[in-house]
């Protein structure tokens, strides 16, 4: 069988729109989550997530709707080679500061999730894993006057993946486990 090396790829989004910026954070305890997910082995079908998490009974993934430029997240690729891993990044922002963002904030502490954003352009991705979750630290300001940013700063990272940041299948996207808004 012969195998290809490489694949001639277009890169340059000509003439198509590829916008910055995350719309969404989706996150779930990766304790609420049955097994390994996303496992490598089953869950992986030409460069995209194919299947989604099985969820412990009655739990589902929380959505975050973060301020407008805030949200980041991102992996790399580092290590000495045959030593080479992955590591994710997560950073996002929570404006405000009252007893429900306290409450909410709370969950986190050594406490590792998983996370599922979505891009501006639609494409949703996977930040974690239940196998090496993501434990996020976090700081609050209150601003020096009425202008400042006031809420919560979130940053998280964990290293040791076998993948990057990788797409989940479209099709799938209507059927993530979400609570109900309130």
């Amino acid at each position: 069988m012969t195998v290809v090396s490489f694949s001639n790829v277009d890169g340059t989004s000509h003439q198509a729109p590829n916008p910055g910026g995350i719309r969404k954070v989706y996150v779930a305890l990766a304790k609420d989550i049955v097994g390994v997910w996303p496992n490598i082995k089953t869950d992986f079908t030409d460069g995209e997530i194919t299947v989604l998490p099985t969820m412990k009974t009655g739990k589902k993934f929380a959505v975050y709707e973060c301020p407008d430029g805030t949200v980041d997240a991102s992996h790399s690729y580092t290590g000495e080679p045959g030593y080479s891993s992955y590591k994710h990044m997560i950073n996002f922002s929570l404006a405000g500061h009252n007893k429900e963002l306290s409450k909410e904030v709370k969950k986190h502490e050594n406490a590792g999730s998983v996370y599922i954003v979505e891009e501006n352009d639609g494409q949703h991705c996977v930040v974690g894993s239940t196998d090496v979750p993501i434990f996020l630290k976090h700081d609050l300001k209150t601003g020096k006057k009425g202008s400042d940013k006031r809420g919560y700063d979130f940053k998280g990272e964990a290293d040791g993946f076998t993948f990057g940041f990788t797409p989940i299948k479209e099709s799938l996207i209507s059927t993530i486990p979400i609570l109900p808004e309130e």
